[in-house]
């Protein structure tokens, strides 16, 4: 009898582990309550009172999970069917993964390259507003045509910093505050190696010289804070006083836009290329940006290092023909060897593209070479313009019309990448009387990349620069000799 309770106690409690626990709990007291009972002493009745408990608890037992099965949860989201399947759950986290790869690599991309990124999505509703614009000017064409074309109007701010108080602001006009001693220099898109350059050209340019300078700076409102921060700085250090000039370089592009559209196609690798924005064509329409008060001024890149005074390079202008312009000095690289190729097959005896200084056989690597005083190009990291010339000379100003410019590319066969240099080297060669040639002790180049790229047999005879060096120019990045 033990046995059997025992046996019912394990049925009713073990039968399937999702019935009603109140049910089984309620049997099994019932169950155990039995067990204290006096049963009769006819074993037959209480066997088939036991089978007949038996049958009643299991058929409970039945009817419970019968219930609970035909009682089904339904479920508690898409997400949750979603996730039911496999292959299912595989896509789901594949996808997942892929966003955050991709907003992974969107934070850690540049600027540029995040609107280059957007610029895509955008095309092609920037194409539907410019068709749109297209149609409204179609349907008013006598408004476009009467409508004159607004020309930029440049504003520059003028400063008087001195190193024994805070900056004085001039407003438009200089109030008196004049120098002779005008100088450009470009300063955008401000980075970390672009403000070390500027803070050594500041330093080396006061450090050597006690004339009253102008300084003239092509900027960015990003960018100028960085310019103030340095002149300060080293004026201070020098106990100088500087008249400062602040152009937007927005407006100074606009002003010679028609140049660089002229030039760019023929002086610049690609379209969006470094070389191709308006801003190296600047030389050539600076006399635009000038006051018209200006007639003698240099335009100067950030990476050179003055030697000396910068009075005795202006003293340079005093050499000048009546008919020169501009003043250049070499350049010192066989960069226009190679860029003239085609051209020195055709006429293998021309000078363009030769070194300036004679070279022995032993350079050149053959027996003829009978070559003196060549004519390897220009380079525009120092730049002197007589500005009161250049606007009033016609013909210079017609040789910068596309006709003239296509005419003369045609002629070299020559695909340039420079930017204004390739113009001015074009320019001394076709027509030398508008270049006065600035020696190479003012403008001490120090890129050696073409020795490395095919040349590095006659590398150093373009390279030589005899002579004691009065400027550096770190072109390439390349470091200044102490």
């Amino acid at each position: 009898m033990i046995c059997s309770l025992q046996y019912c106690y394990n049925r009713c409690a073990f039968t399937d582990f999702d019935f009603d626990f109140e049910m089984a709990k309620n049997s099994f007291k019932t169950l155990i309550s039995q067990k204290h009972k006096t049963f009769p002493a006819d074993i037959n009745m209480y066997g088939m009172k036991c089978k007949s408990q038996l049958l009643e608890d299991q058929e409970n037992v039945t009817l419970i999970i019968n219930r609970r099965n035909s009682i089904r949860q339904k479920p508690k989201g898409w997400t949750w069917t979603l996730l039911r399947c496999r292959w299912q759950k595989k896509l789901v986290l594949l996808l997942i993964f892929i966003c955050m790869c991709v907003l992974i690599v969107f934070a850690n991309t540049h600027l540029l390259v995040r609107g280059n990124i957007l610029s895509a999505f955008l095309s092609s509703r920037l194409n539907k507003l410019s068709s749109a614009e297209k149609q409204e000017a179609g349907r008013y064409p006598d408004i476009q045509a009467t409508t004159p074309a607004v020309p930029p109007v440049l504003r520059p701010t003028h400063y008087l910093l001195n190193y024994s108080s805070a900056q004085l602001e001039l407003g438009s006009h200089l109030n008196g505050f004049a120098s002779d001693y005008n100088i450009f220099v470009i300063y955008t898109r401000e980075n970390y190696h672009l403000n070390l350059k500027f803070d050594l050209f500041a330093h080396s340019l006061l450090k050597h010289t006690s004339a009253q300078l102008h300084l003239h700076v092509i900027t960015d409102s990003e960018s100028q804070t960085s310019v103030l921060e340095i002149l300060q700085r080293q004026i201070r250090r020098f106990r100088r006083t500087v008249i400062y000039t602040i152009y937007d370089v927005k407006v100074c592009s606009s002003i010679i836009q028609d140049i660089a559209a002229k030039l760019s196609p023929y002086f610049s690798s690609a379209p969006n290329s470094y070389y191709s924005d308006s801003l190296f064509f600047l030389s050539l329409g600076l006399h635009r940006i000038a006051d018209r008060s200006l007639n003698r001024a240099i335009l100067l890149d950030c990476d050179i290092v003055f030697r000396s005074d910068v009075r005795l390079l202006f003293q340079e202008f005093d050499n000048f023909l009546p008919h020169q312009l501009y003043g250049l000095a070499p350049e010192l690289t066989p960069v226009y060897r190679h860029i003239l190729y085609r051209y020195r097959v055709r006429y293998p005896k021309t000078s363009f593209g030769n070194p300036y200084y004679p070279m022995t056989n032993n350079e050149m690597g053959n027996q003829h070479s009978h070559i003196h005083h060549g004519y390897p190009g220009l380079n525009s990291g120092v730049v002197l313009l007589l500005l009161n010339r250049i606007r009033n000379s016609k013909s210079y100003l017609e040789k910068l019309t596309h006709s003239e410019v296509h005419t003369l590319v045609a002629k070299y066969s020559f695909k340039g990448h420079l930017g204004d240099q390739d113009f001015f080297t074009l320019l001394g060669y076709e027509y030398p009387n508008l270049i006065y040639r600035l020696d190479c002790i003012w403008n001490r180049q120090l890129c050696t990349w073409w020795k490395d790229h095919g040349y590095s047999d006659i590398f150093d005879a373009y390279f030589r620069c005899e002579g004691n060096i009065k400027m550096y120019h770190g072109n390439c990045n390349t470091r200044i000799p102490e």
